[in-house]
């Protein structure tokens, strides 16, 4: 387990970006200067410790529960170590006691915006929960079933996952508070909604590989040989084939859009490790596989916007990555 990014904001906003140790309340932040960043100089330091072989971590509590907020405060990078050095001294009630104490002393002594504290929060319970279902930290791996061998597939159990999250999103409970991060919420939902009923309209199961999603050979369902009808049948696959992995790339513009989203308004530390989302898609000719990197090109947020599928169709042709192009209607014969 990982503290997650709810329980960040809601360590540092609600201790006040201070050391919480008695008689400190260092300020944690370092403010940017004209030639650097912002710096921390805070740490987010375990009461229970996160491992049972360090100080204070003989406990019955989970590994979540090691990296909930119940179980964390807020210190200097000095005190920290104090703590875990003289843990016979610092120990587990101790520390309770001088994290509530803290969190009295924030309350009555800052100026802490508790409406937009409880905001950013939801915000970030969002962004956890949007992180866990979309796979954020395999995007790489379980996309490429989609774009490689010609034939999409997904494990059954992240399809399950990207269902589920598809009616998360269009769900959700928004404070319009930040309505640019709110929007790249919804076009990333619009798109994962789209992406799941094309690839649903021809998916079946393997029997060589169970646990996954396939897409159907339709030109494979001819009882009879009929060449006319194998090469509509044939041409119709290889435009479905095109369109779910055009698809796939837009989420990922998608995604990666959103996660600059979060970075703008909830954690500007937000992936900056792990890098943007990529995909890889293959082997081509040379029988290799190549790496992409999808964004939207342009910085206006209207041209971040998903138009429909209809509409995508049409214009995906003009994405720095495509696969197929044309407007089909099997996709609308069944909507209004």
């Amino acid at each position: 387990m990982t503290i997650s990014l709810k329980t960040h904001k809601m360590l540092w906003g609600r201790f006040g970006n201070r050391c919480a140790f008695p008689k400190c309340k260092k300020i944690l932040i370092e403010d940017k200067t004209d030639t650097d960043n912002e710096s921390l100089i805070g740490e987010e330091a375990h009461i229970v410790a996160k491992h049972s072989n360090a100080p204070r971590g003989e406990s019955y509590l989970t590994s979540g529960e090691r990296d909930s907020y119940d179980n964390l405060m807020l210190l200097c990078i000095n005190h920290h170590k104090i703590i875990d050095d003289q843990p016979n001294k610092y120990t587990v009630d101790f520390l309770h006691k001088i994290k509530k104490e803290h969190v009295a002393w924030v309350n009555q002594n800052l100026k802490i915006d508790k409406n937009k504290q409880k905001d950013v929060e939801i915000y970030a319970s969002y962004v956890d929960e949007w992180d866990k279902l979309a796979n954020i930290k395999n995007w790489y791996s379980w996309t490429s079933f989609i774009l490689s061998e010609g034939l999409p597939s997904i494990e059954i159990k992240q399809y399950k996952k990207l269902k589920k999250l598809n009616k998360y999103i269009f769900s959700r409970v928004w404070s319009k508070r930040y309505l640019e991060l709110e929007a790249a919420f919804d076009n990333f939902g619009l798109i994962l909604n789209d992406f799941i009923d094309v690839f649903s309209k021809y998916k079946e199961k393997n029997s060589r590989r169970k646990s996954y999603y396939f897409t159907e050979k339709i030109y494979k369902r001819l009882v009879e040989w009929d060449p006319e009808t194998y090469n509509v049948l044939l041409k119709k696959f290889y435009y479905h084939v095109d369109l779910v992995q055009d698809l796939l790339c837009e989420l990922t513009r998608a995604g990666n859009y959103l996660c600059e989203q979060i970075r703008n308004y909830i954690s500007p530390s937000y992936r900056i490790n792990e890098g943007i989302l990529l995909v890889e898609s293959g082997p081509y000719m040379d029988f290799k596989f190549r790496a992409h990197r999808l964004e939207y090109l342009s910085k206006n947020k209207n041209d971040c916007k998903y138009p429909g599928l209809r509409k995508f169709m049409e214009i995906r042709k003009e994405r720095n990555i495509y696969f197929g192009e044309g407007i089909s209607e099997d996709y609308f014969q069944h909507k209004p």
